[in-house]
């Protein structure tokens, strides 16, 4: 019987642990202002594409996102690239392409301490909105698509600047750590904690 309970506690110990090393923890150090209000942002991903390696796109978010890698399409048919999960009211993105920055990713992903890269201005975004159920799980999340109706754009436009303070990753583990300053229009951002990957 003792040694069915220590299974049993393991067992919800290892439910307990996020799968994709993000912190889940709401802190008042990892989040984005806007006008004296703040955002906050958890949680970070790092998505490195296989296949088309000139860019890096960095997510800060108070919810879990997934690659939609089984391509399920959302309600208005499309077949968006990440799913997010339906807690998720704050999210950035910022996307860095190589040739802006002057091919400092190679060889890729070349993340370099106390660079600051300039983001993509039509890709990169920060917003607060809600997402739409698509009524399936992962990992104990339930996960969605974003509402473009709902959701408040804050930031669209010019370019931002992310600046990398500290930035440790094990490629053989997918697991690490960054500790960032992000720059949009006005807005300012920080993050600084564990990260999960996606690989495209």
């Amino acid at each position: 019987m003792k040694t069915v309970f220590k299974i049993f506690l393991i067992t919800i110990a290892c439910n307990l642990i996020s799968c994709d090393q993000n912190d889940d923890v709401s802190t008042t150090v990892n989040k984005f202002t806007i006008d004296a209000t703040d955002y906050d942002t958890p949680n970070a991903y790092i998505e490195f594409d296989e296949d088309n390696q000139d860019e890096i796109n960095f997510f800060f978010t108070n919810g879990r996102m997934i690659d939609n890698v089984n391509n399920i399409p959302s309600s208005d048919g499309g077949i968006d690239d990440y799913h997010f999960s339906v807690n998720t009211t704050n999210f950035v993105f910022i996307n860095i392409q190589d040739g802006a920055n002057g091919n400092v990713l190679t060889p890729y992903p070349n993340i370099q301490v106390g660079n600051t890269y300039v983001g993509g201005a039509s890709d990169s975004v920060i917003l607060s909105g809600s997402i739409i159920s698509l009524g399936y799980f992962s990992n104990g999340f339930e996960f969605g698509f974003g509402d473009e109706n709902n959701t408040i754009m804050h930031a669209q436009n010019g370019n931002p600047n992310i600046t990398i303070n500290s930035y440790n990753f094990d490629t053989t583990t997918n697991t690490g750590t960054i500790d960032v300053d992000y720059t949009y229009n006005g807005i300012t951002g920080h993050y600084d904690g564990t990260i999960g990957v996606i690989l495209d």
